[in-house]
């Protein structure tokens, strides 16, 4: 038996056609090359969604990109999801994300990163770490 921890967030992606850019279609690529399984601590397509409605618009300003799993206590292994969730967010163009880690062992977690402004019309974006606690001595 172990212990539960939930992962989810949001990331608050641009939409359309900004310039050079593509917004939709690089964000829909690095869905679609999320893999359908992977090594623990796992990071897969399953987790992820995008907001969109024909009927009404809930993108006012960015296209909401969320994600939710539940784990047995991946902050044994937090440094290493962090890591594939940063490698999946350098592919994505957005202005900003949040993770939330909810464990029982080392308690509740808020995560940001947020685009360097030098990068927003640019591609590839750079994405700052704004902070939470990376790995957890247990």
């Amino acid at each position: 038996m172990g212990h539960q921890s939930n992962v989810y967030g949001v990331i608050d992606c641009f939409k359309g056609r900004r310039g050079e850019i593509d917004a939709d279609d690089l964000n829909q690529s690095a869905l679609a090359a999320l893999p359908e399984r992977d090594d623990w601590p796992f990071l897969v397509r399953a987790m992820f969604a995008t907001a969109s409605s024909e009927h009404v618009t809930i993108d006012y300003t960015y296209r909401s990109i969320h994600f939710a799993a539940s784990y047995k206590e991946v902050e044994f292994e937090w440094a290493d999801w962090l890591a594939k969730f940063e490698r999946f967010l350098a592919k994505v163009d957005g202005m900003a994300a949040r993770v939330h880690l909810e464990t029982v062992l080392v308690g509740d977690h808020r995560y940001e990163w947020l685009r360097d402004t030098d990068t927003v019309n640019t591609w590839p974006p750079r994405w700052v770490f704004q902070g939470g606690e990376r790995e957890f001595k247990i």
